[in-house]
C-alpha cells in the first residue's frame, strides 16, 4: 500500500493528475496505481508514463512490476453543482429555504474546485456558524477525487421565488406515488328499491368522513323491517302516520357498515326481500350519527361485485431536471471506438444498468443507476447516481459492487430519481445486457409512481449470440474483451453502461 507522502507527491506532480489508489498483488508480483485526471489540464503521454514508473521505482522500489491505469475524470459543472444541491437539501433542511440549483456556482482550475453557495441571511449565519463547508468539501471529494474549497455568500430574503415555486410544485407531482384506490365492477343488478343504474361501486372501508351520492357494496349480515311515525300537515290538519324502513348492515373486507333505507310507501313491501348473505349494491350517502358514520341509502339492489385496483393516470415527461442532472460525455477514446469506417445509425438510444440489493424486483431496491444516451451513433450523454433504498445493503452485495450503506446515505431515494430518469429515457429505445433484469426493476417502481416505461428494448446479449457465435459464454466480461472494449471497474453501473453502450454501438 502506497504511504500518504507518496499520494500528495504525486496530486503535487502534475497538473490535473491524482492518485486514486494502488493495489499490490502477491501472486504476479504486480502493483497497480489507478490515477484519476482531468483531460483539459493533462493527457497521460507515454513519456509521462515513463517517468511516474521510474518515480514509483525510487519512492517503493523496483522490485515489482508496476501497472498504471489513468481514467479520464472531467470535472462536470453541472454535474458537481447538481450533487452539491442535493447534499445540500437532503443533509440540512434548514440551508434549503429559498435554496435553488441556481445558486451554486462552480469555478474548476485543474483539480481544484470552488463552490459558493448563495444562502438568504439566516441560512447564511447558520451555516457558517456550524462549519458546513466542512462537511460538504468532504461528500465532494469522496464523489469527485479533486480537491474542494466551499464559500458562503449572502443574497437577499426577499428574492423572486414564483419560479423556484412552480419547479417544486412539478417536483413534488412527479415525486408522489400513484394514489391507489379500490373500487367494485358491479353487474348482474336486479332492482329491490329503486332504480339501480351504475357500474362501481368505492370501497367503504375507507371512507372517514361524510360523502354524499356514491355507491356502495357489500354482504347483508343484519336485516329489520321498522317502523316510525311520520308528521304531517295537510290544508292545516296535523296527521301523524306509520311508516316502514328497513335497517340492515353490510360487510365487505372483513368491516361491517350500519345502514338503513326509507324506501316510498309503494315501495316499502318490497323491503322483504333483503335478506341476510345476499349480495347488495346502495347508493346514498355517509350520515354521522352518534359520532359514527352510517350510510342512507335511497335504492337498494341484488347484485355481483368484483374488487379492482385503480391508480392515477400516468404522468407526463417533466419539463425540467430536479434531482439528476445529465452529463455531457467527454472521452478521448471515443474516436478509437469504431472500425476503420465510422458508423452512425439512426435514433436515439439509452443504454443502462443498474445496482440493486438483490435478484427480485418486487422485493429488491435499486441502488445506483447508470446510463448512456447515444446519438447518431455516438454517445452523447450520461445519467449516473446513487440510490438510496430503505433497508441496509447486503454484505454479499457490497462485496460484489463495493457499494456500502455510507456511499448511498446522502444519496437521493428512488421516488426522486425516477422522474429524472424517465425524462432522460423519454422518445428513447431502452438497451441493456440481459435487459429482462434490469427493467423488471424499472417497471416495478415506475408502475408505483405511474411511469409507463413502454420503451422498445433491445438486448445486448441476444444481439452478441446472434452476431459472435461461438463464445465460451455471453456475459459482459466476456463480450467487451472479445470486441477490445475497456471495462474498468466492474458491477459499477456507470461503468458497465458505458461498456454496454460501447459493445451495442459496435454491434450495431
Amino acid at each position: 500500500m502506497i504511504v500518504k507522502d507518496t499520494i500528495d507527491i504525486f496530486d503535487n506532480l502534475y497538473r490535473g493528475l491524482k492518485l486514486k489508489d494502488a493495489v499490490y498483488t502477491e501472486k504476479d508480483n504486480t502493483c497497480t496505481v489507478n490515477f484519476l485526471f482531468n483531460p483539459e489540464s493533462f493527457m497521460p503521454t507515454d513519456e509521462i508514463k515513463l517517468a511516474i514508473v521510474e518515480k514509483l521505482k525510487d519512492i517503493i522500489g523496483a522490485f515489482v512490476t508496476y501497472r498504471l491505469i489513468f481514467t479520464s475524470c472531467p470535472l462536470d459543472k453541472r454535474a458537481i453543482a447538481n450533487h452539491t444541491y442535493t447534499t445540500i437539501v437532503n443533509n440540512f433542511p434548514a440551508l434549503s429555504k429559498n435554496f435553488t440549483y441556481d445558486d451554486v456556482t462552480v469555478d474548476i482550475t485543474d483539480m481544484k474546485v470552488k463552490v459558493t453557495l448563495r444562502l438568504i441571511p439566516s441560512s447564511y449565519e447558520h451555516a457558517t456558524s456550524l462549519n458546513r463547508e466542512t462537511f460538504i468539501a468532504d461528500q465532494l471529494r469522496d464523489s469527485f477525487f479533486a480537491d474542494f474549497t466551499i464559500e458562503f455568500d449572502k443574497k437577499d430574503d426577499d428574492i423572486d421565488c414564483s419560479n423556484q415555486i412552480a419547479k417544486n410544485m412539478e417536483l413534488m407531482a412527479s415525486i408522489k406515488e400513484a394514489e391507489e384506490k379500490t373500487v367494485y365492477e358491479i353487474s348482474n343488478i336486479a332492482d329491490i328499491i329503486g332504480k339501480n343504474e351504475y357500474t362501481l361501486a368505492i370501497d367503504f372501508t375507507k371512507v372517514k368522513n361524510m360523502v354524499e351520492n356514491v355507491v356502495i357494496c357489500g354482504e347483508v349480515t343484519t336485516v329489520q323491517k321498522r317502523a316510525y311515525v311520520r308528521k304531517l300537515n295537510r290544508n292545516g290538519d296535523n296527521k301523524e302516520i306509520e311508516r316502514v324502513y328497513y335497517s340492515f348492515s353490510i360487510k365487505n373486507e372483513g368491516k361491517v357498515l350500519y345502514c338503513s333505507i326509507f324506501p316510498k310507501q309503494h315501495d316499502e313491501i318490497k323491503g322483504d326481500l333483503i335478506e341476510v348473505g345476499m349480495r347488495v349494491c346502495c347508493f346514498g350517502s355517509f350520515r354521522e350519527f352518534n359520532g359514527k358514520l352510517n350510510f342512507t341509502a335511497n335504492s337498494i339492489a341484488r347484485c355481483e361485485y368484483k374488487r379492482e385496483e385503480i391508480r392515477s393516470g400516468l404522468k407526463q415527461v417533466n419539463e425540467d431536471y430536479h434531482t439528476v442532472f445529465p452529463q455531457e460525455y467527454i472521452d478521448y477514446e471515443q474516436s478509437g471506438l469504431f472500425d476503420e469506417e465510422e458508423k452512425t445509425f439512426e435514433g436515439t438510444y439509452v443504454v443502462f444498468d443498474l445496482e440493486t440489493t438483490g435478484l427480485e424486483a418486487n422485493k429488491d431496491e435499486i441502488i445506483e443507476i447508470g446510463a448512456c444516451k447515444i446519438e447518431n451513433g455516438r454517445i452523447s450523454e450520461t445519467f449516473s447516481t446513487f440510490v438510496k433504498p430503505s433497508r441496509h445493503i447486503p454484505k454479499e452485495i457490497t462485496e460484489l459492487t463495493g457499494i456500502d450503506d455510507s456511499m448511498v446515505e446522502n444519496a437521493p431515494t428512488i421516488n426522486y430519481v425516477m422522474p429524472d430518469f424517465y425524462k432522460f429515457c423519454y422518445g428513447s429505445t431502452l438497451v441493456a445486457h440481459n435487459i429482462a433484469f434490469d427493467i423488471s426493476f424499472v417497471h416495478n417502481i415506475s408502475k408505483k409512481l405511474s411511469y409507463s416505461f413502454d420503451h422498445q428494448t433491445k438486448d445486448t446479449m441476444a444481439m452478441a449470440k446472434e452476431k459472435l457465435p461461438g463464445l465460451k459464454n455471453y456475459k459482459l466480461g466476456t463480450i467487451v474483451e472479445r470486441l477490445n472494449v475497456v471495462l474498468d471497474n466492474a458491477h459499477r453501473a456507470i461503468n458497465d453502461a458505458t461498456a454496454t453502450a460501447k459493445v451495442f454501438i459496435k454491434l450495431m
